[in-house]
């Protein structure tokens, strides 16, 4: 990676925060209970790690590399240190420069605001002709912002435009914007954003109309932010921006004193868009104004704004005056008493909806929040499996009866009844031969009866599970479990044929490599204590290009070691700019919209993947050159046979230089790890999830808090610091590692407890009966399943790449 591309590489992380079935209420989050650190655990025989040769004390110019990698790392004390050497070290005036803008940058991070400005002020009085300088002034409008100096922001941000003009213009516009308007600059906010949509970005410009609306309508340019309002109004696709929309015309119309049209939008908010808190907001204001609201539309408003008493309320008065819809009524007033703690009184609600509106929209939900409610809520199983049944009996024609049939068969096996489950599941397979759970109903019918110790019934379920699946990871799946039932029954030959077919199927696939464990008698997760993490990726691009040349019939004179024509790719200017000043959620949708641009190209691809991987995007990079393969027409297993390059690509030792020490330090394999890194994140240390997990290694930001006050460090931890890799990948590997030691080694139990919670992990351990491979399938949460499936996969692959036992 170039050192000016290093350089920028984790800026502004204080701008950055830090599954999908219906389950209980027990959160699959891996804060779901206290943990214990240990004291890192070390053996008698450490695992190897590469040795660096000893050289000599780093030029100038090698400290900012030096520094520049600290700082990708999150490492600030690191990188300032590395930093003020370069600066007393050199008479470069432009190595002196960037170790001054690396020091801001590395004080900014840490939170020396006073230190951060210092710096700044000294790199552009003394550096007028520093090359990076527009940089510099985009750091200085952030430390303005952040010291609530928005009209020095705006004029840094402005320097930044004089000094790098038609770049990233919309980017910059948008963030002055902002900073014009919290000085109050509203009609300079307002043009900001005007200019922002007029120029080429992969910015939302609904929402940039709707922040120059706001700004004009607070400069009282009431007819424009109005005209702006309704524009949003047919260019929105979302109902939240809509109710947005309509709820900020209202406040409009009410400060020109103009009632009618006020209430009018607001009313437009509530009867369109009621799931939208800013429909609530609306309903307020229609209240406090006297308006009459339909109370069906305000007690769902209501209701969706987690008003629950007041909704019940308006649903009361609603049923209680000769109702259009009671059945909607009902359905709420159901879920509302839920939210208030009366399940109960939800129930009735419910089965009032079933017994007398047979054909309203609301009457399968009925049945299915009743069943829900009963098993999750009220630990009532069997009554909430019969009324599953009793529906599917009423019904069964019904689009959703297959469904029901199968949840049935969940809830049963919940409730241990597995005789009764696998008899559900069998009827859901009999009964809806097409429908999409029915080869998966044969699998769990088959899993639920080998539970049972009922080895030849669980045989005949697997075959025909076998029989009816297209899928080969199914297929796979199938002949793994016959072989694991040959084997109860002691009939070890029919077991390994069973195996030798399952690792012919889906090579790289779960079932095949497990099968192959069985095969071999090789433990899960087996370690291999000779490996080499070294490579040359400079001379594998050497074969790749010719292995591309031959695959894709390209001319011998083609340069494939540059971008080529897509050096004047606008997108990909603005991709790299924007990755440089650490804005990366803008960076990633420029640099995705080029990569998908040219999804077709395989010379396209491959230059991208290069061009990605230096610039330090490693999952656009590994998503590249995946595609190559793909437009090779290359299968996951045909792939470990392309050029090396390209798995060391996809599969690489990214952050070797934190992960490798924390491998030795828990004494956890290092091609594990990866493989954990890989699966969360594709190494991409800004992601962040719907769920709120951030970084690396996907951490929750209250598990990191706990995490971090356990290790007492870092110091004055907060939320943002799960966006450092070291920090990240420190607290995420500590966390695993006690979850390994809270399950006595088990991996599959430590992966499990990470991704889905320690105490459902504790369940579903109780439910295996120490068989690993009945852990996986007992494990409810079809994401945890699919996490710990694909970690083994990836161990298995980093283990093909970089083992080198004898």
């Amino acid at each position: 990676m170039s050192t000016r591309r290093i350089l920028i590489s984790f800026l502004i992380l204080l701008t950055m925060a830090a599954a999908c079935t219906r389950e209980a209420p027990i959160s699959p989050s891996i804060t779901a209970a206290p943990i214990t650190l240990p004291t890192p655990a070390f053996t008698n025989t450490p695992l190897p790690t590469p040795t660096p040769a000893p050289s000599p004390t780093p030029l100038p110019a090698k400290r900012v590399e030096s520094g520049d990698q600290a700082l990708f790392n999150g490492d600030w004390e690191t990188a300032l240190t590395e930093y003020e050497q370069a600066f007393k070290n050199s008479n470069d005036p432009e190595i002196k420069a960037a170790a001054l803008l690396g020091s801001a940058r590395a004080r900014w991070m840490s939170r020396n605001l006073y230190e951060t400005n210092r710096t700044l002020e000294i790199l552009i009085k003394d550096y007028p002709f520093f090359s990076q300088r527009a940089h510099a002034y985009f750091l200085l409008a952030r430390l303005r912002e952040a010291q609530k100096r928005h009209a020095e922001a705006a004029e840094a941000y402005t320097k930044y435009l004089e000094l790098k003009p038609g770049l990233i213009d919309a980017y910059i516009l948008d963030l002055r914007g902002d900073a014009q308007f919290a000085a109050n600059l509203y009609r300079a906010a307002a043009q900001d954003y005007q200019s922002a949509l007029e120029s080429e970005s992969r910015l939302d410009g609904v929402f940039l109309r709707m922040k120059m609306a706001r700004a004009y309508a607070q400069a009282g340019d009431y007819p424009t932010a109005l005209t702006i309002y309704e524009d949003v109004q047919t260019r929105a696709s979302d109902d939240n921006t809509r109710a947005l929309a309509y709820l900020r015309k209202g406040e409009i119309y009410a400060q020109l004193g103009q009632k009618d049209q006020a209430n009018t939008a607001y009313m437009e908010a509530v009867q369109n868009f009621p799931t939208s808190y800013h429909s609530y907001s609306a309903l307020v204001a229609l209240v406090d104004a006297g308006v009459k609201v339909n109370e069906l539309q305000r007690g769902i408003v209501d209701y969706y704004a987690a008003q629950y008493g007041v909704a019940q309320a308006a649903f009361d008065r609603y049923l209680q005056n000769n109702p259009a819809d009671p059945a909607t009524a009902l359905y709420f007033y159901g879920l509302s008493a839920r939210k208030l703690g009366s399940n109960e009184t939800a129930i009735q609600q419910w089965e009032r909806v079933i017994e007398n509106y047979p054909d309203h929209p609301h009457w399968d939900e009925a049945w299915d929040e009743k069943a829900y409610t009963l098993w999750a809520f009220m630990n009532q199983y069997k009554p909430a499996v019969q009324t599953l049944l009793d529906f599917v009996e009423k019904a069964p024609l019904h689009p959703r009866a297959a469904e029901f049939l199968f949840d049935a068969a969940l809830i049963a096996e919940r409730d241990n009844q597995l005789d009764q489950a696998a008899q559900i599941w069998d009827r859901v397979a009999r009964e809806y031969p097409n429908d999409e759970r029915a080869a998966r109903s044969l699998f769990l019918m088959g899993i639920a009866e080998y539970r049972l110790g009922a080895y030849p019934k669980a045989l005949d379920s697997f075959q025909r599970h076998f029989n009816t699946s297209t899928d080969l990871s199914d297929r796979s799946a199938a002949q793994f479990w016959i072989g694991k039932c040959y084997l109860a029954l002691d009939d070890t030959a029919s077991a390994r044929v069973a195996w030798e077919k399952a690792a012919e199927i889906d090579p790289t696939g779960y079932y095949s490599e497990r099968a192959q464990d069985m095969l071999y008698n090789r433990p899960r997760f087996d370690p291999t204590l000779s490996y080499d993490l070294s490579y040359d990726l400079q001379r594998e691009r050497k074969r790749a290009e010719d292995w591309m040349r031959a695959t894709f019939s390209l001319s011998p004179e083609l340069d494939l070691s540059t971008l080529g024509e897509l050096t004047d790719v606008a997108a990909l200017k603005r991709g790299e700019e924007l990755w440089q000043l650490g804005l990366y959620d803008d960076a990633r949708s420029e640099l995705e919209n080029v990569r998908l641009q040219y999804l077709n190209d395989p010379v396209a691809q491959y230059r991208l993947a290069n061009y990605f991987l230096q610039l330090g995007a490693y999952r656009p990079a590994i998503m590249a050159g995946r595609q190559v393969l793909s437009l090779a027409g290359m299968s996951d297993a045909d792939t470990l046979d392309a050029p090396i390059f390209f798995n060391h690509l996809r599969f690489g030792i990214y952050f070797s230089d934190l992960i490798l020490p924390l491998a030795k330090q828990y004494n956890f394999h290092p091609l594990f790890l990866y493989s954990v890194v890989r699966q969360e994140s594709l190494f991409e240390g800004f992601v962040r999830s719907s769920a709120g997990a951030s970084g690396l290694m996907q951490i929750i930001p209250a598990t990191g808090q706990d995490v971090a006050e356990r290790l007492g460090w870092p110091q004055d931890y907060s939320s943002e610091d799960l966006g450092r890799p070291l920090v990240n990948l420190t607290l995420g590997v500590a966390y695993l590692d006690a979850q390994r030691t809270a399950f006595d080694g088990d991996l599959y139990a430590a992966l499990a407890a990470y991704n889905g919670g320690p105490e459902n992990a504790r369940q579903w351990r109780k439910l295996a009966l120490s068989d690993q491979d009945l852990f996986l399938e007992v494990i409810r949460y079809a994401e945890t399943r699919n996490y710990i499936r694909g970690v083994y996969e990836l161990f298995n692959i980093y283990r093909l790449l970089y083992e080198r036992t004898p």
